[in-house]
């Protein structure tokens, strides 16, 4: 069978309405655009663990950040103040800085998992450890108080 036949079948096909009440009929052909995972997360309500563990992580990230960030706030206001004893502050911001700590190594833990179930085509997605310097940097807070 050549292909011209191929074609003319599928011409006489059109023509008898043989293709009129397909599944999907008049909607755009998504499988050409996307492949047949994101299709299945899409229509399907999956997400995979690893998209679970990337919102996870900022998420977190974001709660660690705007905790470390009010406690910055309330020393540096108190400390200009003089409402609170400067030792005082300065314990309390120690505390802070070794909570953002602990959070940043659970933050961290859950990156390494990220990272490893990643599928090979998005190996490129991977993300790097949190540093608390280099966040503390980001949100423009020093880590030590005069």
């Amino acid at each position: 069978m050549s292909p011209f036949d191929i074609e003319d079948q599928i011409q006489k096909a059109q023509q008898n309405g043989q293709f009129n009440h397909l599944r999907g009929q008049g909607k755009p052909f998504t499988h050409l655009d996307t492949d047949a995972f994101e299709l299945l997360v899409k229509e399907q309500g999956f997400r995979p663990h690893f998209v679970e563990l990337d919102h996870e992580i900022r998420a977190k990230t974001e709660i660690a950040r705007q905790a470390v960030r009010r406690t910055y706030e309330w020393v540096q206001q108190a400390r200009g103040g003089g409402s609170v004893d400067r030792h005082y502050a300065r314990d309390e911001w120690h505390k802070a800085l070794h909570t953002f700590d602990q959070r940043l190594a659970e933050i961290n833990q859950l990156i390494k998992t990220f990272n490893l179930e990643l599928p090979e085509p998005l190996r490129q997605a991977q993300k790097f450890p949190l540093k608390r310097a280099e966040e503390l940097q980001k949100m423009g807070l020093a880590a030590q108080l005069d």
